[in-house]
């Protein structure tokens, strides 16, 4: 097992998360966030990706072209 420091604002924000004081120790806490983490993953997209290389962006951007917005109608 590791051991590792960490500053006292950090275990403060760690605390924030225990679900059960009397169960929950630093480890289970740790372990829940990576969880939420891993399952996260899939989710997020690279940092080093531009969002408008992506090919949906780039058909949305066809489609916007092809029909321009209409413009709003004011009812009174």
């Amino acid at each position: 097992m590791r051991t590792f420091k960490v500053s006292d604002e950090l275990y403060e924000q760690l605390k924030s998360f225990v679900v059960d004081p009397f169960d929950d120790t630093p480890e289970i806490v740790i372990g829940r966030l990576v969880e939420i983490v891993n399952k996260a993953k899939g989710r997020w997209s690279p940092f080093d990706e531009d969002p408008q290389d992506s090919p949906e962006s780039a058909e949305a951007r066809r489609k916007n072209q092809e029909c321009p917005e209409e413009e709003p109608v004011v009812v009174l």
